[in-house]
């Protein structure tokens, strides 16, 4: 295991980016529907007040890289695509981020549904412009050009049980930013995500090998020839 006592665990809160046109985009809202864009307004604003998305992080090494095993750190984690990126691979930054349980307390009726729709696809921009700020804030903190990032269960090369072992990197400092993991592998705050940023040059995005076609934070198309690179027996 990962000699946890000489880890140093840095936490960042991020800021809040969110905006009504961007709430309204993802809703996919009629402009002719004043009473939903109204009640989507009153949200957005009650969120900009309420949220406080963070993140931890910390400065990580790959001791090895083999076919379908990676060793970080004495962790051991299972997955083709991580040892194809990791292969010559030295620094990595494991992270732990969420929207934050302030949104998760606010006072939405949950027979509302509209306003329950609306309240998630607050939390996932949240959540998600939080982790791109991360991104932004790594590579220039320790001059990086690019940084991809990969996160268990978002492939299935890669599914959500990897979180355990991510988990175990940081022996039980996500509870400072609020956030724990049940057995089965769910992280509560709920819109919370655990993953790994790692320089690349290549242009990876991991969205290219991810099948969930309408996932909202989707960042590139789905590109069956990249699946062949990646995951055929050969590669």
């Amino acid at each position: 295991m990962a000699n946890l006592k000489e880890k140093t665990i840095y936490q960042v809160n991020l800021p809040v980016k969110l905006d009504l046109a961007s709430v309204i985009k993802t809703l996919r809202l009629r402009n002719t529907n004043n009473r939903l864009k109204e009640a989507a307004r009153e949200l957005t604003d009650i969120a900009l007040a309420a949220a406080r998305p963070r993140a931890i992080y910390q400065v990580a090494h790959v001791r090895s890289a083999d076919g379908a095993n990676v060793d970080i750190d004495g962790v051991r984690f299972t997955s083709r695509v991580l040892s194809k990126n990791f292969t010559n691979q030295n620094t990595v930054f494991p992270f732990i981020a969420t929207a934050g349980r302030e949104l998760d307390e606010l006072p939405v009726p949950s027979g509302d549904m509209w306003r329950q729709l609306c309240l998630d696809v607050i939390k996932t921009l949240v959540l998600v412009t939080g982790i791109e700020y991360l991104s932004d804030y790594l590579k220039e903190k320790y001059s990086f050009t690019h940084l991809a990032h990969m996160n268990p269960g978002e492939i299935e090369d890669w599914p959500i049980t990897q979180q355990k072992p991510l988990f175990d990197l940081f022996g039980g400092a996500e509870k400072q930013i609020e956030v724990s993991l049940s057995e089965s592998g769910v992280m509560k705050p709920v819109k919370s995500r655990s993953g790994i940023l790692f320089p690349n040059d290549t242009g990876f995005v991991s969205c290219r090998l991810c099948t969930q076609f309408e996932c909202p934070g989707r960042r590139a198309k789905y590109d069956p020839e990249l699946v062949k690179e990646y995951l055929s027996e050969s590669s």
